[in-house]
């Protein structure tokens, strides 16, 4: 058994904050954050929730899909760190706007690397074939949060990514391995209210040493060559930590930090949908997708397109 993406979706909202705007505001030199982060702009939301966000993912996956009936979906796997309301949660939320009945509604949450965590356990409701379709989410409204260190907010941004997966009765590739570390120095924390605090050195450390040992681990626990492995599309953290992976692993790595900074748990799967809509990946395609980051978590998973 096996299961196979259907479709993709993203949102971003319309505020573009752009660097110039940030580095003139914190009296920081012009260049400084795009040197340091690999960034260019970010989106922020007005007054939109972090559930509305992952709602118009959806909605755009169903405009440019017309042959999908939401209504098929029987799984909603959500993935978030920036929770308006613990009940109802964002897949909840989700399930009542678009009046889906006889659904399994499931939030995540598992710092960065949540949407990894979401799709395993998406998958795994599929292989139980107590499921037929599933819509995992990752969406973040990191905008709102409250940064003890003002150039840390510079990094993040807003945005929802979908994936809609579902059984498949060709034999696909599907392989993962998920780990989990405990942050005994609390390098990588947010608060109930939102105030967020993070040691970048000590996650760069974490993000280039065990991301580079799980995918050995993946690669060589599914026997499969990394020359096989089309892209590793990894959370978009920061272009330095993902062109150390790059350097240590050999393979190509996709990034599109540049235009959407770090959106957490939204940003593999915006990746994934702008891969693609660009077809820059097509079928039968094996991909690495990575994430890592608070808890400590981090997580592969080895999937042929």
């Amino acid at each position: 058994m096996s299961i196979k993406i259907v479709s993709t979706g993203k949102y971003l909202p319309e505020n573009m904050v752009s660097n110039e705007s940030l580095e003139k505001d914190s009296n920081l030199e012009c260049g400084y954050i795009f040197k340091r982060t690999g960034i260019k702009n970010r989106f922020y939301t007005n007054d939109e929730t972090v559930d509305i966000l992952a709602i118009k993912s959806v909605e755009n996956m169903l405009k440019k899909n017309k042959s999908i009936d939401i209504h098929d979906i029987d799984l909603i796997v959500s993935a978030s760190t920036s929770y308006d309301s613990l009940m109802p949660s964002i897949s909840f939320k989700i399930q009542k706007h678009f009046k889906i009945e006889n659904c399994i509604c499931l939030d995540i949450m598992a710092g960065c690397s949540g949407y990894i965590n979401a799709l395993s356990v998406a998958q795994k409701y599929i292989l139980s074939g107590s499921v037929k379709k599933a819509l995992v989410i990752g969406v973040e409204c990191l905008s709102k949060n409250k940064y003890k260190d003002i150039k840390s907010k510079m990094l993040f941004g807003d945005g929802a990514g979908c994936t809609l997966i579902e059984y498949s009765k060709i034999s696909k590739i599907y392989f993962e391995k998920i780990e989990s570390y405990e942050d005994e120095n609390g390098i990588l924390t947010c608060t109930d209210n939102h105030v967020f605090n993070m040691n970048g050195k000590e996650i760069y450390k974490f993000a280039v040493t065990k991301t580079v040992e799980n995918i050995d681990k993946i690669l060589k626990e599914s026997n499969i060559n990394k020359s096989e492995i089309c892209y590793i599309i990894p959370h978009q953290s920061n272009i330095k930590i993902l062109n150390k992976i790059y350097q240590k692993t050999n393979m190509r790595v996709f990034s599109n930090i540049e235009n959407y900074a770090n959106t957490f748990c939204a940003s593999i799967p915006i990746a994934l949908n702008d891969m693609l809509e660009n077809k820059v990946i097509k079928d039968k395609d094996k991909i690495i997708l990575l994430g890592y980051g608070g808890g400590l978590n981090l997580g592969s998973i080895l999937m042929e397109v």
